[in-house]
């Protein structure tokens, strides 16, 4: 039960109130800097445990949920993990640091009120691997339900949909920006410690959750004596999303390209690689109705670049999206009617050169020229150079080493690192029946590092929505 958990609420003393975000604070000469982590992966993660008969199901990318029960299957907790070690420098005096959650639904009579707390996760934890047994990959919780330590805050959520409960985490986040856990991640778990009835459940919107302002949100006013503190300004994050999105139909026959819009507008990406994307005429294309649904989602224009793959004017083809400025576009025909597209961007001052391709999907030996053929015309564009796409091939094959000689395979890379994630039941990150998808950055691309890849399941509420899992790879532009 979550009393096991023990402790005491901590609260620090001496907070010094906001008025204006990254102006000076009224009554002194010192400046502040607000910090705000809302964005799914690297930002934040989370997922939601459940006990008794769902003790080993994940249920990453589904809204968060917190309940006390006296059934095992009704007991729930949620866990978050906010970034504040890239984006808060170590030894930061923090002003105050507050968790924002919105209630998506709950129980009991309207405007009830239920008590959680937030307690310290003492171990590290995958947001796509987290069950009520295990924390990550093989590794389970050493006490099922999640390891803890004392209780830093608590708050009081409604069962209103649409209102907001806030924790005050100072404490917590100072003493972990501070170094003192090891680890400078914030990793919280919110338990109900209220009486155990069904009226105690509450939903709250999670980090995939598409727009902004609802999703989990820790705010951090940094203070110091006399500028803000920097923030790395020579490095930047660029995540670059491909999917084959089989001709905008699921596996059942179904158009799929609202569904596929609405995922890759949950996952957040700067960069999309599409393949199979169908072209019916010059005002009639997968690619502009995804852009305008992204738009609708976002907020924010997305452009992009396609070819039909032998050149025509319609047809099946690959295209890249992004919702950044487009510097440049370009794109090749290779043999046996196969194409590449590619769009030039700029991320913190670097070219940064992004291609979207599909292989042959017969013959081995015409990937291998494919494969010769993309390296040669993409060495004429400039670093940082990027291709991602459907290479119809696995790890090992003649194309893929002849591929893997000048450029890096990204899943490889991160999971090499400790960094490579994936749903439940596909530990190798399989795209289609074997991992077929790719997304490949230059050796010659010195300014890119890998921080993630991550494989997602292609399935909705509806079901599957391709015959292939989306990849994404979010690398640091240095």
């Amino acid at each position: 039960m979550v009393e096991a958990f023990g402790g005491r609420l901590r609260r620090s003393a001496g907070r010094v109130a906001m008025f204006v975000c990254g102006a000076a604070l009224f009554g002194g000469t010192a400046a502040a800097q607000t910090i705000v982590l809302n964005q799914s992966a690297p930002q934040v993660t989370d997922t939601t445990l459940r006990a008794g008969a769902y003790a080993n199901t994940n249920y990453d990318t589904q809204p968060l949920v917190t309940r006390r029960s006296t059934d095992p299957d009704f007991e729930r907790r949620a866990i978050l993990k906010f970034d504040t070690q890239n984006t808060i420098p170590q030894g930061a005096r923090v002003v105050s640091a507050t968790l924002t959650l919105t209630v998506r639904s709950g129980l009991g009579t309207a405007g009830q009120t239920r008590p959680i707390q937030a307690f310290r996760v003492t171990q590290a934890f995958q947001e796509s691997d987290a069950t009520w047994i295990r924390r990550q990959y093989s590794e389970n919780w050493n006490t099922p339900g999640g390891d803890v330590d004392v209780q830093y805050g608590a708050g009081y959520p409604s069962n209103v949909a649409g209102s907001r409960v806030t924790f005050d985490l100072t404490n917590l986040v100072q003493r972990t920006v501070n170094g003192d856990f090891g680890s400078r991640y914030t990793r919280l778990l919110l338990a109900d410690s209220g009486p155990a009835v069904k009226e105690s459940f509450r939903e709250y919107y999670a980090s995939e959750d598409g727009t902004a302002s609802r999703r989990p949100t820790l705010t951090v006013v940094l203070g110091t004596t006399s500028s803000p503190p920097p923030t790395s300004p020579s490095t930047s994050t660029l995540k670059v999303l491909h999917w084959n999105i089989a001709q905008g139909y699921d596996p059942d026959g179904q158009p799929n390209i609202d569904r596929i819009a609405g995922f890759i507008a949950s996952k957040r990406p700067d960069v999309v690689s599409l393949n199979e994307a169908m072209k019916y005429s010059s005002t009639s294309s997968h690619c502009q109705q995804i852009a305008d649904r992204l738009r609708a989602l976002t907020g924010q224009t997305w452009t992009y670049h396609w070819i039909q793959k032998w050149g025509a004017a319609s047809g099946e083809g690959e295209a890249v999206m992004t919702r950044l400025d487009v510097d440049a576009t370009d794109d090749y025909l290779l043999t046996v009617q196969r194409s590449v597209a590619m769009l030039r961007l700029t991320v913190n001052g670097r070219n940064v050169s992004v291609f979207s391709t599909h292989l042959d999907h017969q013959s081995s030996s015409t990937r291998l020229t494919q494969v010769r053929q993309l390296v040669n015309w993409a060495s004429s564009q400039p670093e940082q150079r990027i291709i991602a796409g459907d290479f119809n091939s696995w790890p090992g094959t003649t194309e893929i080493n002849e591929m893997a000689r000048t450029y890096n395979d990204g899943w490889a890379v991160a999971r090499s690192a400790g960094t490579a994630y994936s749903f439940s039941g596909n530990p190798d990150g399989n795209t289609r029946n074997s991992r077929i998808d790719y997304v490949w950055s230059s050796k010659g691309a010195t300014a890119l590092r890998v921080l993630r890849a991550d494989v997602y399941n292609a399935s909705d509420s509806q079901g599957r929505m391709s015959d292939h899992n989306p990849l994404m790879l979010t690398y640091q532009v240095q």
